[in-house]
C-alpha cells in the first residue's frame, strides 16, 4: 500500500500492492488509509481495479442499453440482469470495506444502480452536490452518511470531460442563500477561489466519493459517449430498510390513493400495489 497525489495534482490515490491486486483484497493498512483520504478530502480514487477487456465489454453492454431508450425496455430492468449485477460492480471488494469503513457495518443501497453519460458536444454542467449537509443548520460538517462509488467504463481524459472534484468541499458548510437552491447547486464564486482538478483516470478505476463533494460535469470533445456507472450507499440511521418488519408489509393501492399527498411524503417508502 502507497498513497501519493497521483500523476494529476491532488488527486487522492491509493495504490494497491500486487498482492492486493493478485487476490483481489485490500489490506487493512490500505484500507485505513482509503478511509483517511475520504475522511480528509472527501474521496479516494483507486486506479486499474478491473481488467480493461471486461470493463470494455460492460461499456459497450451500456452502450446497447442507452441506444434502446426508456420506452423499449419490458419487463425486467436491463440494469437488474448480467452483466451489470456482476459481483464485481455491487459488490467490490475494494470499495466495500472503505465504505463499512467509514459509514459502519450495516450500509445498505437500492438497485438498479445508474450511469452518468456525457455525450460529445455537451455543456460544462453547474457545480453542484449530490447531497446536501445531514443538519445544514449546524455550523460543522458531521461524518459521511451518503457514498457514490463511480467505475468509469473508458478511460477518462481532459478531452472527454473527466468529472471535475473541488477535495475538501465536504466539510463546507453552505449559508442559507446556497442552501436553498434546487440541487444542491454551489456557490461558483467561491469555487473559483478553491483547488479543484478533473478525475483523469484508466477505465476500469473505482472512485469512492462523500456526496457532499463539490464537483460538476465537464464538456466532452470527442466524437465518443462516455460513460461511469453510479452506485449510491447510505449510512444506517434509525429503522432503516434492512431492519427487520420494516417496510415489508404492502398496503392496497385502494388505501394508497386515498392518501393525502402529505401522507403519502410521509409513508413514501412504504410498499403498495
Amino acid at each position: 500500500m502507497h498513497v501519493n497525489s497521483g500523476t494529476t495534482i491532488n488527486i487522492p490515490k491509493l495504490e494497491i500492492s500486487p498482492q492486493e491486486r493478485a487476490e483481489n483484497k485490500p489490506t487493512q493498512e490500505s484500507v485505513v488509509a482509503a478511509t483517511r483520504l475520504l475522511r480528509e478530502t472527501g474521496l479516494v480514487v483507486i486506479e486499474s481495479v478491473f481488467p480493461r477487456d471486461w470493463i470494455a465489454e460492460i461499456n459497450s453492454a451500456m452502450q446497447a442499453v442507452l441506444d434502446m431508450g426508456e420506452d423499449a425496455h419490458h419487463g425486467t430492468h436491463p440494469m437488474l440482469e448480467m452483466p451489470f449485477m456482476d459481483a464485481r460492480i455491487i459488490d467490490n471488494p475494494f470499495a466495500m470495506p472503505i465504505m463499512k469503513a467509514a459509514m459502519g457495518e450495516k450500509i445498505f443501497a437500492y438497485l438498479p444502480y445508474g450511469c452518468n453519460s456525457t455525450s460529445p458536444g455537451s455543456d460544462i454542467q453547474w457545480i453542484h452536490r449530490d447531497s446536501g449537509q445531514l443538519f445544514p443548520e449546524l455550523p460543522f460538517a458531521l461524518p459521511v452518511s451518503t457514498i457514490v462509488v463511480n467505475i468509469p467504463l473508458v478511460d477518462f481524459t481532459v478531452e472527454n470531460g473527466a468529472t471535475e472534484v473541488w477535495p475538501g468541499s465536504h466539510l463546507i458548510v453552505d449559508d442559507d442563500a446556497v442552501r436553498n437552491t434546487p440541487y444542491n447547486v454551489c456557490d461558483e464564486k467561491r469555487a473559483a477561489q478553491l483547488p479543484s482538478f478533473q478525475l483523469v483516470m484508466p477505465a476500469g478505476s473505482v472512485v469512492v466519493r462523500d456526496m457532499r463533494c463539490w464537483h460538476r460535469a465537464m464538456p466532452n470533445s470527442t466524437q465518443t459517449r462516455r460513460h461511469m456507472l453510479a452506485l449510491v450507499y447510505f449510512r444506517r440511521f434509525h429503522h432503516s430498510p434492512d431492519a427487520p418488519s420494516i417496510f415489508n408489509a404492502r398496503i392496497s393501492e385502494d388505501i394508497w390513493s386515498n392518501m393525502s399527498e402529505a401522507a403519502q411524503e410521509v409513508y413514501r417508502f412504504q410498499a403498495h400495489d
